[in-house]
């Protein structure tokens, strides 16, 4: 077995998450209080050799922590001005919450469908059965095209939108026939968000002012 590590100095990159920002939340805190522990008990080690020998599996176990809240806190916190930007940038839309998604088909809960579309959801059950027993629901998805046939009101919506999303879509219940219009847009952390721009069945849009 080799001879244990030095324990290491903090890096410069960890000072950034003891900062205290306004918009961090209750879970960033209480890493930052973890963090804060994981460094006193380094400082010890640092001054005692002798014990940062005996503990070596400590002292590793910690460094790794320190390096670990280090780089959740700053991954919630980019998480936070994503958000933030979604909320400011498509303020009166609403976001559709998928529980899951493949090229094909998205699945929305029923909870967060009635939600978000209740006339929908209370037509659904009137022509499947299969509502009663299942917690989502399915929708067909495909890419806008010039092809499709859609009202003006929403080929207008299309042309507005193209600046603030990244692809157009058009989402269909399974078993029913009005569609909506939907617009995505895939944040810097690689996530996905989807809004409802355009219901078929309602026949209802957001208004061009509530996008800045």
């Amino acid at each position: 077995m080799g001879a244990p590590r030095a324990v290491s100095e903090r890096r410069p990159a960890d000072g950034l998450a003891h900062e205290d920002r306004e918009s961090d939340d209750n879970l960033i805190r209480g890493w930052q209080d973890e963090l804060r522990d994981a460094e006193e008990k380094l400082d010890v080690y640092r001054t005692d050799a002798s014990l940062a020998r005996t503990f070596d599996a400590d002292v590793r176990h910690t460094e790794k922590t320190l390096a670990t809240l280090s780089q959740r806190i700053a991954a919630r916190r980019a998480t936070i001005a994503e958000d933030t930007w979604a909320k400011e940038t498509f303020a009166g839309l609403w976001e559709i919450p998928v529980a899951s998604r493949d090229r094909s088909f998205v699945s929305i809960t029923k909870e967060d469908l009635s939600r978000i579309a209740p006339r929908l959801a209370a037509e659904i059950p009137k022509k499947s059965q299969l509502w009663v027993d299942w917690t989502v629901w399915n929708f067909r998805r495909r890419a806008v095209r010039r092809a499709n046939a859609m009202p003006a009101e929403a080929l207008r919506r299309v042309r507005a939108s193209l600046a603030h999303f990244d692809r157009l879509e058009v989402w269909q219940a399974v078993g029913m026939a009005d569609p909506w219009l939907v617009g995505g847009v895939r944040l810097p952390s690689r996530r996905e968000r989807f809004y409802l721009l355009y219901d078929w069945g309602t026949e209802t849009t957001a208004d061009r002012q509530d996008l800045p």
